[in-house]
């Protein structure tokens, strides 16, 4: 562990490399202003920023911190498994209706939160293997982010020398700006998860985001100041924004209306992508004909999604891909479930919204080439014109590898951003 304060070399990069790393997903640019978020404002004027390439994804983290694609650490929602490839078994579980099953997942899931995509009914659920990353698991757990799929992040290579920290609420930012960073660490890796959570359900609040923005501008000067005072070199990451929700896509009932049953296909639904697996040459061909003709959407086979870097070997994570235009959501979807959501919405004054109406008001994940998905990061002392304008997601970890003087693995995709 590197002791004692970083001290500076007095240009404004420290003598001892240590970076504090401010990571705040949904911090779209486009509400970045002189009015609202002042510092953020400045910061971007004064040091430029480096636009982020990334792709179809709400689990973006463990790219960031590994420095590989979804293929080759594999957290990528939901697989297929091999045993239903070809059609879906019954169970005398299949015959109750879907809200008593979810609903009883859901209750499991209350007091067992390792019990994740409860409200699948249990018909679909049992048929994945699971391969998610959720915000709850890395709050919980830091050797979460050590490895994936036996590839060591920044956290397994640095150990001690690196440290993870989460939150989602507003609340805490003021303790945590007096002690983050703390200068004793080489990397430190802060998620501000609140301003995202926030625009989910109250994106369509001009006056609740006005405050979120400005509490969010305010703890970034803050940290910023302190990594200054401290010698610590300051990076603001922003992977993606957030695309107000205008209407939804009702995919599933499309599904339904085909006639085809559900022993014939297999389908997960998140709120902007869907994936399907086809067990029958009717469904395929029936299915592919309907979602071909629904309105707002894409549709990609998993051998068009090696083009967004997503190259998986076969189509065991979903042979059809369906995404959603950006400012629409697909609803209902398998994250949606009635009771729960008023459940949640009473829990958690984030989503008190949802109380009302299930309908998120924000959303990402969407295709690459929309606005809510443009990532962006500020390097204190990296000045305009230096280094490159514009990196991919796995360009981050080698980047604050080298940063700190540390020679990033081969299994890592990416290049540093300044050599």
């Amino acid at each position: 562990m590197v002791s004692g304060h970083v001290g500076s070399s007095g240009n404004g990069v420290p003598a001892q490399a240590a970076v504090f790393v401010c990571y705040v997903p949904g911090l779209d640019a486009r509400l970045v202003d002189e009015r609202l978020t002042p510092h953020l404002s400045r910061l971007r004027r004064d040091h430029g920023t480096v636009q982020i390439r990334t792709f179809p994804s709400t689990e973006l983290v463990p790219t960031i911190v590994s420095g590989t694609w979804p293929h080759q650490h594999r957290i990528w929602q939901v697989s297929l498994k091999p045993e239903y490839r070809t059609g879906a078994r019954r169970d005398v579980v299949d015959l109750l209706p879907d809200l008593v099953v979810s609903t009883a997942q859901c209750t499991r899931h209350f007091f067992d939160r390792t019990y994740d995509l409860a409200v699948i009914p249990w018909r679909r659920r049992r048929r994945f293997q699971q391969h998610r990353f959720k915000y709850t698991r890395r709050a919980k757990s830091e050797l979460a982010m050590k490895e994936f799929a036996g590839l060591p992040s920044i956290f397994g290579i640095l150990g001690e020398e690196a440290k993870y920290f989460f939150t989602k609420d507003f609340a805490e930012l003021e303790t945590l700006s007096q002690r983050l960073p703390s200068g004793k660490r080489r990397i430190e890796l802060l998620e501000m998860y609140a301003l995202d959570l926030v625009q989910h359900w109250h994106l369509d609040n001009p006056s609740v985001m006005s405050d979120a923005l400005a509490r969010t501008d305010e703890f970034v000067r803050v940290v910023h100041e302190r990594c200054r005072r401290l010698g610590v070199r300051f990076l603001l990451l922003v992977d993606h924004g957030q695309e107000r929700i205008t209407g939804t896509v009702p995919l599933i009932q499309t599904l339904q209306r085909t006639g085809v049953p559900q022993t014939e296909y297999s389908f997960f639904v998140e709120l902007a992508s869907a994936r399907l697996w086809f067990h029958s040459s009717r469904a395929r061909r029936v299915l592919g004909d309907a979602l071909g003709a629904l309105p707002g959407t894409t549709l990609l086979s998993w051998q068009q999604m090696h083009d967004y870097k997503i190259c998986f070997e076969d189509d065991a994570f979903g042979e059809l891909y369906v995404f959603a235009d950006a400012g629409r959501i697909f609803f209902p979807h398998d994250f949606h479930q009635p009771i729960a959501s008023r459940v949640l919405g009473l829990m958690d004054w984030h989503q008190r919204q949802r109380v009302d109406s299930p309908v998120h008001r924000g959303n990402h994940g969407y295709l690459p080439h929309h606005p809510s998905e443009q990532g962006w990061l500020v390097l204190d002392g990296l000045g305009r014109g230096r280094g490159r304008s514009e990196i991919e997601l796995v360009d981050i970890a080698p980047s604050l590898l080298s940063l700190v003087g540390v020679e990033p693995p081969d299994h890592m995709q990416g290049t540093a951003i300044v050599s």
